[in-house]
Order: C-alpha cells, then structure tokens, then sequence
C-alpha cells in the first residue's frame, strides 16, 4: 500500500499532464465522429426519445454511434453498423459499460493482504485523496480495486493499460455506471480496456441474468444433473449435444446477433410458444398444433424464487406429426426466465424435489415447429430483409440508405 502511495504521488505531475493531452485527443476524436457522422444526432435519430447522459463522450471511429469504437465492437463481437442491437432503445455501448459497473459492484471484495475466493472477485486499492469528475464535479475516491478470475488465470488491468496499470479507477467505475467507458477527472483520464474488462469479467452480453437461468453442470439431490451434460464450447446455456440436435450453431453463443444467450432466448420463445397455442378443452381437435391441459389439484415450489406453481401439466399436440409431449408447468414457469433446465419442490416430506430435469430440446422445438415467429431463433432472412422483419421492403431500401456512406477505414476513408 505504501507503495502504491509513493507511486502515485511521484506521478501527480505527470498524470495531470497526461490528463490534458489524453483529453484534448477525446475533444478532436469526438470532432471528428461529429463531422464524419453527425454522432449525436444518429444516437438521438437512432434511439427516439432516449436522452444522453453528459457523462457518455463521443467515440472516434463508430460507424454507428452507439459509443463502441468499430475496434472494439469487433473484439467482442458486436455489430459495427447496428447501434442497438437487442433493441431496448439504449445504444449498446451505454448499456454494456452500465452492465459491467453493475457486475463490478456485486464482486466480492478482499484487501490486499487476505486470500481470495475461487470466484472472480475484485482487491481493494485504498488511497488518501480525492478526485473530481470533469462532468458532474462529483468527488470519486482517487483510488480502486483489481479484479482477479482465478479460474482462468487473468486478472485487470494489466502493466500495460493505457488508463491506470495498477488497479481500475473508482472513476472509471462512476463513468461506466453513467454509460460510458471513458473518464475524466482531477487525477484519471482515459478509456478503459473493455475486451479484456469483459474477459476477465466473462461477461459478454449487456443482458440481465437471473437465477432461475441453471447453469449445464446445476444438481439436485438425488436426482442428479439435470442437463444431459455440461459441455458448452460457447457459453450459451446450450450443451453442445443439444445445439448439434437441433442443428444450431455451437462456436456462436448469439447466433442472432441480439445480445442475448441463445440458450436464453429459447427458453422464453418456447415459453411464449406454448402459451399461446390453443386449448383444446372438448369436441372435434383442431388440426393445428393445440395443448390440452392436464390440472392436478396440487402445488409444488420453484427452488428459485419460491413461487407455488400448479403441478400439472400440459400436453402439446402435433396432429401432423401424429406426436404429442408433456411439459409440467413448473417447466414453463422456468422456461418464461430463460431456463431449460427446472427443478421444483413438492409441498410435503420437507420439500423434497418433485418435478425436476431438462427440457428435450429437439423434440419440442420439432412439436412446435420453431421458428414460429419472425425473429425466433433459426430464423432464415432473405438477403434483402436488412432490418430483419421477415420482409423485403422500402424499410430495407431506408436501411440500405442510411447505411451507404458509412466508413470504418482509418482516417475516414481518406
């Protein structure tokens, strides 16, 4: 710790002056954008009634304004011409630096001289002194924390970060929580290092995960492991048996681009699948696929958030593939937060596991013949339907258009 002090009190100066010129450079990198894209109007264009934070400083090289350089959307794998790609009305940029200052700030937290976890966790930088933010004149702690994945060996920043080599600012984590991955104040100046922030983080999706979201590897006593396995080359929530059954892509964990898990994304479609087809209660069937209702006259509980569900279930029928297939309720209520996998408690002998496994994924993505809707996972898009509604149209030609005198070559293409 003393150390560190020392350190940073030699480099005062030296910081300030660093501060100066790394600002004046986010001054004519944000000219630029302005001139080559007319950034701040594209974000207001692009995301209605959305309003900028001042904290959110303009990026230089961002085709589509959503405060990602095109560099950086490509190392995390975002698209460089699709400013919200999830569709929230939030640029993406926003909502990923909002999403990683919420995940820094649920890290467990040790000092330097303690051990820590065998999850990721962050070390504390403790130092006498206070920094001022450029934008709100909010005081920050001048100091910071370092975050450790012990798993995989990593930790940020490194020796050679280009905003502060020994720990993450507390700055950096005021601007990220106001939507934005640079900072400015009386002592830090930059931009942070997102790949690495989000590896080290293993965080790639601005989404917010929930509990009810069973990891491939989750067990219940005595039934087991609930997922066939827990192989998972791409980290969506999908075993690579079941994307090879279903014959989706197992090296892409968002194989729509829409920055949420595919695994995520299958559960709620197939949720919202089931719940609306049509109950056939009596009479002639319809010769469409319909669910009949099986209600039992008792309740089990989620294990997760402890919702008493009917422990019944439901039977999909496919009149033209003369097949049919049984989904327990408790199964939908974990598929509409994004789980294939459920597990739910009876209401007696202690609460004992009762309806517990995981979805067949083939055979009920086969019974309800997804996609059923435009947007569904697996969807194919003809090559004109640009802005993915199932459509060819002047929509696209709009699309195409706005899109013509995009640039991402250095210098603007000059």
């Amino acid at each position: 710790m003393r150390r560190l002090r020392r350190a940073h009190e030699k480099s005062v100066k030296e910081r300030i002056s660093r501060r100066g010129r790394i600002r004046r450079q986010a001054v004519a990198a944000g000219t630029a954008a302005v001139v080559a894209l007319g950034a701040g109007a594209a974000i207001r264009k692009a995301h209605g009634a959305y309003t900028p934070d001042p904290h959110q400083l303009q990026v230089a090289y961002d085709a589509d304004s959503d405060l990602l350089a095109d560099k950086e959307e490509s190392s995390v794998g975002y698209r460089i011409f699709e400013a919200d790609q999830n569709r929230t009305g939030i640029p993406d940029g926003i909502e990923l630096a909002k999403r990683c200052a919420a995940v820094i700030n649920e890290l467990p937290r040790t000092l330097g001289h303690e051990p820590g976890p065998d999850e990721i966790y962050r070390v504390c930088i403790d130092l006498d002194g206070l920094e001022q933010c450029d934008v709100c004149g909010q005081e920050i702690h001048m100091g910071g924390c370092i975050i450790v994945n012990p798993s995989l060996g990593l930790q940020y920043p490194t020796k050679n970060d280009p905003l502060e080599n020994e720990f993450l600012p507390d700055l950096a984590v005021h601007y990220m929580e106001h939507g934005s991955f640079d900072c400015f104040g009386s002592f830090h100046a930059g931009r942070v290092d997102l790949q690495r922030l989000m590896r080290v983080l293993e965080l790639r999706f601005p989404y917010e995960p929930n509990d009810h979201q069973l990891p491939l590897d989750y067990v219940v006593e005595p039934a087991g492991q609930l997922a066939p396995d827990a192989n998972d080359l791409d980290g969506d929530l999908l075993a690579d048996s079941e994307e090879l059954a279903a014959g989706y892509d197992l090296h892409d964990a968002d194989q729509d681009g829409d920055l949420t898990p595919d695994g995520v994304e299958l559960a709620t479609q197939c949720a919202r699948a089931i719940e609306g087809l049509p109950e056939h209660k009596s009479g002639q069937p319809p010769s469409e696929t319909y669910k009949v209702s099986y209600f039992q006259k008792g309740l089990e509980q989620c294990e997760i958030c402890g919702e008493w569900v009917n422990m019944g279930y439901w039977q999909i029928v496919n009149p033209k593939l003369g097949l049919s297939v049984d989904v327990y309720d408790i199964t939908c209520h974990y598929m509409g937060h994004g789980s294939l996998s459920y597990s739910g408690q009876q209401i007696d002998e202690s609460h004992e596991p009762f309806h517990t496994g995981r979805v067949d994924i083939s055979l009920l993505l086969k019974m309800l013949e997804m996609p059923r809707d435009c947007a569904d996972l697996g969807t194919m898009y003809l090559p004109g339907d640009l802005n993915r509604d199932c459509r060819v149209d002047a929509r696209d030609f709009s699309e195409f258009a706005d899109k013509w005198l995009d640039n991402t070559e250095p210098g603007g293409g000059q």
